[in-house]
């Protein structure tokens, strides 16, 4: 069984479980709290890897770090190689770049927002920060998508970040109406659908984040 590590709340690894969650794989976690203290003095000392980071998983006597290369290692371990951009055998394809490019660039424009609601001003400029800085990057992506279902034609483990994005502007951005039908997309996918209603909104739903953020 696959264990995923992460503090006990969304963040990095929530694109990292709906992925756990699509392929169907067996997995638990181990959450920990706010405070660190098991994961700073114990967990982290004792993780088999030269590259101890949070979150991580364990498969066996493999244990692999950063949000980034989680999805790859078990794109490549479950033989789903689109899920990362390849073609369906494993061989290159453009869409592998494409991958990263997109990966990079949510993450930019997640953390950018989480940085900006924590400022006291958020709650009454964020109308105009929206406008000024984070609709420069949903044009982009909204040019990426195209005509197309997915940000890469088929289910990428992108789309699955992107969704998790989506889900933090509705947070901050209650009346924004964007992407809706992609939302509606992803959490119809009968194994994502399934963890939406039976653990997502039990454990990692938003509203435990609003004593961090202005919005």
């Amino acid at each position: 069984m696959i264990i995923l590590g992460y503090w006990n709340l969304r963040g990095y690894a929530q694109p990292i479980r709906l992925l756990l969650e699509y392929l169907q794989v067996d997995y638990k976690e181990k959450l920990y709290n706010q405070d660190g203290e098991e994961w700073l003095n114990v967990d982290k000392q004792q993780l088999k890897t030269n590259f101890p980071n949070l979150p991580y998983i364990i498969d066996g006597d493999i244990v692999v770090t950063e949000s980034k290369v989680i999805p790859i290692y078990l794109a490549k371990k479950f033989k789903n190689y689109e899920l990362i951009g390849q073609n369906p055998d494993g061989s290159f394809n453009l869409n592998e770049i494409t991958f990263l490019q997109i990966l990079e660039i949510l993450k930019e424009l997640r953390d950018s927002l989480l940085n900006s609601a924590k400022v006291p001003s958020f709650k009454e400029e964020k109308d105009q920060i929206f406008n000024e800085k984070f609709n420069i990057t949903f044009e982009k992506i909204k040019k990426q998508l195209g005509e197309n279902k997915y940000l890469l034609g088929n289910l990428s483990f992108i789309d699955f970040y992107f969704y998790e994005v989506l889900k933090f502007f509705q947070f901050f951005y209650p009346k924004l109406s964007i992407f809706t039908d992609y939302i509606d997309r992803i959490e119809n996918i009968p194994q994502i659908k399934n963890y939406l209603e039976t653990k997502e909104n039990k454990i990692f739903i938003l509203d435990r984040m609003k004593s961090y953020f202005y919005y």
